[in-house]
């Protein structure tokens, strides 16, 4: 069953990309509405309507951490250390100073939960003595082991829909393949592009399910609930693809990557419903490489981006193009470096640390691993 956990002391692990440190303080934060105030204050200067709460803090990296997803209750899933010298637990990270433990005694000595629906049911995978295994876990029900197709020992579940559905990969001996969870647990295969390498990364409540197949190069794919797998291609120019999210009416974000010489650029991108089109979102001003995370149904898109500045988290709409978060809503002595999620309200799952430890790095790494990072939700006003 899932266990109900208060925070009670500030708890010190690590991150890597897409990664979360465990609870350490929360509070809320607009310039000149007390009843937002928590002890102690925080004297935010809210620029354009956002009311910016901390989640967590990561104090001490060392230990790895993940974090994906939000849902529209604003519960983050995530995977992390509760505790010096103990495996990762599979958490729910929630606002009001606490988490809840998703896998508790069944996910064994690791576990992490990378997506989460608006019921709080979890889809993620922890480890066995001889592989990792996908699982879901649901309140009220406790944890259920997902079912593996014949060749394979393991795998993850990366998503789950309103459905209850999930996807991800398997692997074993018959490679790396995509597959689809039934609401029963039920795995069915996804097609591949040929016999190449392929994981499906996430789904809306249609069942349509997008990833990336291949490694040299890797390529954007597309299983339409209906259909057959469809290559969404790159930007002119560019050499990889990789689609990692879908909306409810099916627009596509991804990133493109790797032109020419510079192996290592990489753009986020947008494709239509279909994969009919891509578009180039661009970079900050000043920057060069972008990254997609996620995109909601007000076609919202969310990422990280570089600038003459460092990585900064961005929005890009399509009436404003991308913006930097920072010059959005200031929290002072924070530096917003990426935004891992938005869900349909709008609401941001940011990532950033203490002003004054940034680091100069590419669009898909953090280059200064000592510094604290800090975790916060945004949430415009109406």
């Amino acid at each position: 069953m899932v266990n109900s956990i208060q925070a009670r002391c500030p708890i010190r692990i690590a991150m890597r990309f897409f990664g979360l440190g465990a609870v350490h303080l929360a509070f809320a934060i607009l310039l000149g509405l007390n009843a937002w105030l928590h002890s102690p204050p925080l004297q935010a200067q809210t620029r354009v309507g956002y009311v910016a709460i901390e989640y967590a803090r990561l104090d001490n990296p060392g230990a790895t951490t993940v974090i994906r997803s939000m849902n529209s209750t604003n519960e983050v899933a995530g995977g992390f250390r509760t505790n010096r010298g103990k495996a990762s637990s599979a958490l729910i990270l929630l606002a009001n100073n606490g988490f809840e433990d998703v896998a508790g005694e069944q996910g064994g000595g690791n576990s992490v939960a990378y997506g989460i629906n608006d019921q709080g049911e979890i889809a993620g995978a922890y480890n066995t003595s001889i592989a990792q295994r996908p699982f879901r876990a649901v309140r009220r029900v406790g944890f259920q082991e997902l079912s593996l197709p014949a060749g394979s020992n393991g795998g993850i579940a990366f998503a789950i829909n309103e459905i209850g559905e999930a996807a991800g990969y398997v692997s074993g001996t018959a490679g790396i393949r995509p597959v689809w969870w039934t609401r029963r647990g039920e795995v069915q295969l996804l097609q591949s592009l040929g016999n190449l390498t392929t994981q499906a990364l996430d789904l809306n409540d249609r069942g349509d399910i997008v990833g990336v197949s291949g490694k040299e190069p890797k390529a954007a794919v597309l299983w339409q609930r209906k259909g057959g797998i469809v290559h969404l291609g790159t930007l002119p120019g560019f050499t990889h693809s990789e689609a990692v999210t879908i909306s409810e009416n099916g627009t596509i974000a991804g990133v493109a990557t790797g032109v020419g010489e510079f192996p290592n650029r990489s753009r986020a991108v947008l494709w239509q419903p279909g994969g009919r089109a891509i578009q180039d979102l661009g970079a900050l001003p000043g920057g060069t490489d972008s990254r997609a995370r996620d995109i909601n149904n007000r076609g919202e898109v969310v990422g990280i981006s570089t600038s003459p500045e460092g990585s900064r988290a961005f929005i890009w709409t399509a009436s404003s193009g991308m913006r930097d978060l920072n010059a959005l809503v200031s929290v002072p002595g924070l530096v917003m470096t990426d935004a891992l999620s938005v869900n349909r309200r709008g609401d941001i799952l940011v990532m950033g640390h203490d002003a004054g430890t940034d680091a100069h790095g590419t669009a898909d790494k953090h280059e200064d691993h000592h510094a604290a990072r800090r975790i916060f939700v945004l949430h415009p006003l109406p």
